[in-house]
């Protein structure tokens, strides 16, 4: 549920004071929103937050909607009872003026009970949410009547340590570890039962990062998203894997297909949508919001059971799934909204898609920062059909800008494209002939012929009277947000492709960019001219 923003705080390790968890109050989870109301929906089959509207709304279904509460801060860590019937959330940590507080809402009376609650984290242990107090020596439960016990625990915790996920008899806590002993933002994972007796979750003190977790239907298994830092914008997060009660973990390497290849992943990558479905998890990779180019096809989505990953499809923050077909995705913005001063710090914020059991879609709300369905959902979700890898078996109709390819320059683009994957030397040399000695030199080995094709599998781009293979031959981009030459989808997908260098970092201001910049090397480069009468010519290589 919390992306981004949970993996930055709890890998900064923030302290917080801890005192006594005060008295609860009631109230309405707030009047109608979306295009349901209280007398005709059904049962809710999913939740969902947004920031900006301040609230969480839910949905059945059918897909019709309902507001469930009003937020006065963030909500981290929304969590549904076993059996659907209360959502659990805490505040951000430090959002609410009126200190941190648990909201535990009963979805068939929408009312909302919210307590003081200088805790980290939330997940139910059976029927009750459990919180870890601040200090980390104590487990608190809430109750469905409001009442809350405190359960020391038979080993004190750090103050950083917070509840990862809950589970059927025991939940999951994150533990940190000293730096010196494990290095940097490095936990380990422990459990505790309802009496506060801690356990190590096997094997004992093997280091983890962590950033989001998540039980499974049953209780018996959970997830989390890792999360290694080595500075504000250079992160690597996978997933791991493991029961309760069964001795070790499982720690699949992420995807090397060709989606995740072509999202240019490799070396900084985040965990945005993690959950449940069925036997299996829905994972979802993206770039680092803030610090690195975020068109909708960089973020790509997996269907990950028995160690195999599954390629399920692109532009989605998270993707979840439920009985009878139901889906929810919550999609990349094509053109993120500019955020105003007083809004918080969110993440990207997408629209939520629904799906119902006859595949209708419903778009359920706008500037959605995350979803989950309830566990009786995704316990009878099936496992999702996987989607083709992308390819490209023409050349390009756009360049790597948006800009539309001049007909003939593309024409003769893919004659020699064509002829490159027949592997025909000879034509080649016909087409080559005003061309340069390095590039017909290059046409006499199978090796060029190949790179050939992956030069025209790029994206042009736009020169005085021709086009050059990639684009990025014309122009440099830097995988950073909002620069002048931030990268687009086309030259992300280019960078892959080609395996494009990184410019020297001695040869741009890097006071200007603080990202990657990249350029393709002089072999890496095509050129195609208009000659005399207008005809297309390929020249060779592209010297600027």
């Amino acid at each position: 549920m919390n992306r981004l923003r949970a993996a930055v705080r709890w890998a900064a390790a923030l302290v917080v004071g801890a005192t006594l968890v005060g008295a609860g109050c009631d109230a309405p989870g707030g009047d109608d929103a979306g295009n349901g109301d209280e007398r005709t929906h059904g049962a809710p089959v999913l939740a969902f937050v947004r920031p900006v509207a301040g609230e969480i709304v839910l949905a059945d279904a059918t897909g019709r909607t309902w507001r469930g509460a009003r937020l006065k801060a963030e909500a981290d860590d929304v969590r549904w009872s076993p059996d659907g019937s209360t959502l659990v959330w805490i505040d951000e940590e430090g959002d609410n003026p009126d200190g941190r507080r648990i909201h535990r809402l009963d979805v068939a009376t929408n009312r909302l009970r919210s307590t003081p609650c200088p805790c980290h984290g939330v997940g139910f242990l059976g029927d009750e949410a459990a919180a870890l107090t601040a200090d980390g020596d104590a487990l608190l439960f809430f109750a469905g009547d409001g009442k809350v016990r405190r359960a020391p625990l038979s080993v004190p915790l750090t103050d950083y340590a917070t509840i990862a996920a809950g589970g059927r008899d025991a939940v999951t806590i994150a533990n940190s570890l000293p730096e010196e002993k494990a290095g940097r933002g490095q936990f380990e994972m422990v459990s505790a039962d309802r009496s506060g007796t801690v356990r190590p979750f096997l094997p004992a003190g093997a280091p983890t990062s962590f950033a989001q977790g998540e039980q499974s239907p049953d209780g018996r298994r959970i997830a989390w998203a890792s999360f290694d830092s080595g500075g504000a914008c250079w992160n690597v997060g996978n997933v791991r894997l493991a029961a309760y009660g069964v001795k070790g973990r499982q720690e699949p390497d992420r995807p090397t297909d060709a989606a995740m290849t072509g999202a240019l992943l490799k070396d900084r990558v985040l965990v945005s949508g993690l959950a449940w479905a069925g036997r299996g998890l829905t994972v979802s990779f993206g770039p680092q919001t803030g610090c690195q180019a975020v068109p909708p096809g960089r973020f790509v989505s997996y269907y990950l059971r028995d160690g195999r990953w599954r390629f399920i499809g692109s532009g989605m923050l998270a993707v979840g799934y439920g009985r009878q077909g139901r889906a929810a995705r919550l999609l990349v913005p094509e053109r993120p909204e500019p955020q105003k001063p007083d809004e918080y710090a969110f993440p990207l914020l997408g629209d939520l898609v629904f799906t119902d059991r006859g595949g209708e879609r419903h778009v359920l709300g706008s500037r959605v920062s995350a979803f989950v369905f309830t566990p009786a959902e995704a316990a009878g979700a099936a496992a999702p059909a996987a989607v083709a890898q992308p390819e490209r078996a023409r050349v390009a109709k756009t360049g790597d800008r948006g800009e539309p390819v001049p007909a003939h320059l593309r024409a003769l683009a893919q004659r020699i494209r064509d002829a490159a994957e027949d592997d025909d030397a000879a034509r080649l040399r016909a087409l080559c002939d005003p061309c340069d000695d390095e590039t017909r030199a290059a046409l006499r080995t199978s090796e060029g012929r190949r790179e050939l094709v992956r030069l025209l599998s790029s994206h042009p781009g736009r020169t005085e009277n021709g086009i050059v293979f990639p684009g990025l031959a014309a122009h440099r981009c830097v995988d950073e947000p909002a620069r002048d030459i931030t990268c687009t989808a086309a030259q992300i997908n280019d960078i892959a492709l080609l395996d494009i260098p990184v410019v020297d970092s001695g040869t741009y201001d890097s006071d200007t960019y603080s990202g990657y910049v990249y350029e393709p090397e002089l072999e890496q480069r095509l050129h195609l001219k208009t000659g005399s009468g207008g005809t297309a010519r390929w020249v060779g290589r592209f010297a600027p």
